[in-house]
């Protein structure tokens, strides 16, 4: 459909079991079926050692996203959250725990182990990707268990927010248009497996709408080209209307809905402009930011080609020294990694797009790298294609020297990765704790007083798990005024108790609850769970001067 370059031959790799005609689509099979097993398996095992080792979270958006879907499911309505936060996450999440409601409470641990699963669909996407784009089976098995092992891979991959599985459907998409070297070209009904994989991916992130916009000109480029079927061209121009249908159906919801077409922006960027007031770092810095995020965070994917390259180089340099010219000491790698050249090019369209977006306060506040994750994917797979080949091709003196580089890598980026990292994971341990203990304690429709210090109660109301029982005390959003605790004395916490009909507070351990509320049914770190006195509202008249 789309050639990314000549076909490079069975230097660079070949097709072998590929699935090509000449082995036949039975034959094929069988391999396939066990390289996504051992795919699927081994992104399960990252998985549980990322949440064995004690991540949790990325930020406080994770258990945000939790509680806007426990209360799509309380409650469900077409625009879960009617802010800039796009749909689809919050439609499967609430979906699933009202299915599972019957079974299971929608509690943090039920998102959890969605995450878990959707992180090892996203791992098979990104191999059925590979080995569209690659077309070799042992290239494609490398590259994909790398992509679900490096670190932010294997973080989102538990994490309760979407961004792996939406780059993981942004690669499944791209790589749907790929011709690999030694083709055959890609049937145009895979472009509609692709145009739908955007619908999700669109109205799941912001960030894969660049990439809608590159797929549909790729699809139209293809329909256009000379010798194509009619049944072909017409595939190829439905899924370029398709691709683009999650971005239009949201410009005009926002239009019909809020009166302005670009609303989400403008939220994105007041929200931005609330955080930061002075507009933060300078435009050159903005800039570049997402490139040097990706730099910073992993940094050994970024080494390895480096590595790869000098040793290449200086191997062929000794050869040459030597005379040695019946055999190669590397394979060519260079011509291996030429199937990369358009899925890399469309991901770098992507993060110029996201660079410009950040300039003008419309891209995400935080954690950076998170938006960049099609590009790492990418970067990811042709890393560990690239070396499962040179280690296949090279000489043994050139497979040491490799072996020996590759580690040194990966030492220094474990040593060095966390004076790099700007942000830190937050997994609000007493925060969750102690929504569990008031969920066990307290009775399933007994409303609840919550105290707002930060962003924290969101993981108190997710381990909750009562979207219609709980009332934080007040809002700290940027945008809105201040508003000071109604935990910090006595009479505002008994008029903001009486005010939600309260039967129990949740907050900080601290004199001015426990004056009004005597001591606590249960601690968890800082905070605790109390029963809010009956006479709450008499007090607060008598309190008031």
């Amino acid at each position: 459909m789309l050639r990314p370059a000549p076909a490079p031959g069975r230097e660079a790799g070949g097709a072998r079991g590929a699935g090509s005609p000449e082995g036949g689509a039975t034959a094929s099979a069988a391999p396939f079926a066990r390289d996504l097993a051992l795919v699927v398996l081994a992104k399960a095992a990252v998985s549980a050692l990322v949440l064995a080792l004690g991540f949790r979270a990325v930020s406080d958006d994770d258990f945000a996203r939790v509680v806007l879907a426990q209360a799509w499911a309380h409650a469900p309505r077409l625009d879960p959250t009617g802010t800039s936060w796009l749909p689809v996450p919050f439609w499967l999440n609430g979906a699933l725990f009202c299915v599972l409601g019957r079974v299971f409470a929608p509690t943090l641990e039920v998102a959890r182990a969605v995450a878990f699963a959707l992180g090892l669909a996203s791992a098979a996407l990104v191999h059925v990707s590979a080995r569209w784009i690659t077309g070799d089976r042992r290239a494609a098995l490398a590259g994909a268990l790398l992509a679900g092992a490096f670190p932010w891979s294997a973080c989102l991959g538990v994490a309760t927010v979407p961004e792996l599985p939406t780059a993981a459907l942004s690669l499944f998409a791209v790589a749907s248009l790929v011709t690999p070297p030694a083709g055959p070209a890609p049937p145009a009904g895979r472009a509609l497996l692709g145009a739908l994989a955007l619908v999700i991916a669109t109205l799941s992130r912001y960030e894969p709408w660049p990439v809608a916009v590159v797929f549909a000109a790729m699809a139209l480029l293809a329909a256009a080209r000379l010798g194509q079927g009619r049944a072909a061209q017409a595939k190829l121009s439905l899924a370029a209307v398709v691709a683009l249908a999650g971005p239009v159906a949201w410009v005009v919801w926002n239009r019909v809905a809020h009166g302005d077409a670009l609303h989400f922006l403008a939220r994105v960027a007041s929200y931005r402009n609330a955080v930061s007031p002075g507009g933060g770092d300078g435009t050159l810095l903005r800039l570049f930011a997402y490139p040097a995020a990706m730099v910073r965070e992993e940094p050994e994917l970024f080494l390895s080609p480096v590595a790869l390259a000098l040793i290449a180089w200086r191997a062929r340099r000794g050869a040459a020294r030597q005379a040695m010219r019946p055999a190669r000491p590397f394979p060519p790698l260079l011509r291996a990694a030429r199937p990369y050249a358009l899925p890399g090019a469309v991901a770098a369209l992507q993060i110029a797009a996201l660079s410009l977006a950040l300039v003008r306060d419309g891209a995400p506040t935080h954690h950076p790298e998170r938006a960049t994750l099609l590009a790492l994917l990418l970067l990811a797979l042709a890393v560990g294609d690239l070396s499962a080949r040179a280690f296949r091709g090279a000489s043994p003196g050139a497979r040491r020297a490799l072996g020996g580089a590759l580690l040194v890598v990966l030492f220094l980026g474990v040593f060095f990765r966390p004076h790099l990292r700007r942000e830190h994971f937050n997994p609000r341990t007493d925060e969750v704790a102690i929504g569990r203990a008031a969920a066990e304690l307290t009775p399933p429709s007994a409303p609840l007083l919550v105290e707002v210090v930060d962003y924290g109660h969101l993981a108190t109301l997710a381990a909750l798990g009562r979207p219609g029982s709980a009332h934080p005390d007040r809002s700290i959003d940027p945008r809105d005024p201040p508003v000071p605790s109604s935990f910090d004395d006595p009479a505002s916490l008994a008029r903001r108790a009486a005010d939600v009909g309260a039967a129990y507070l949740l907050g900080r351990v601290r004199p001015s609850v426990i004056d009004l509320a005597g001591p606590p049914l249960a601690t968890r770190g800082a905070w605790g769970l109390w029963a809010a006195p009956a006479g709450s509202a008499s007090g607060a008249a008598e309190a008031t001067p």
